[in-house]
């Protein structure tokens, strides 16, 4: 949180950037308040039950908006199929909550969630 708070120390003290630390279930905003969410080498939404963030994510985005799941880095031919169960996973859980999903297979892999502008 420092370095995010020293890189972007412009930014914050004309408010124009709001730093807050949280875990994601727990975090509120004004509902519909982003346009994108980025979410890099972040587990949960691969290794248990990500509901609860999940829900955070779609009320926080706007109809339309879209969210990057990122896991990078893969190298090896196990690294590729745990890329594989990852993207799996992870597109499941956002289907299952009402998201458009598309999924880029490379190195970094990326599973881009869309909000549906009618939902």
């Amino acid at each position: 949180m420092e370095r995010a708070a020293r890189r972007n120390d412009a930014h914050v003290s004309t408010g124009t950037v709001v730093l807050r630390n949280t875990d994601l279930a727990g975090f509120r905003c004004d509902q519909a308040s982003f346009d994108k969410a980025f979410a890099v080498n972040v587990n949960v939404f691969w290794v248990r039950d990500a509901t609860a963030e999940i829900r955070v994510l779609w009320e926080a985005l706007r109809p339309g908006g879209i969210l990057h799941l990122v896991y990078g880095g893969a190298v090896s031919v196990h690294d590729r199929d745990k890329s594989r169960r990852v993207a799996d996973t992870a597109t499941r859980a956002l289907v299952s909550a009402g998201f458009d999903v598309d999924v880029t297979n490379g190195n970094p892999m990326c599973v881009t969630g869309v909000r549906p502008k009618s939902a």
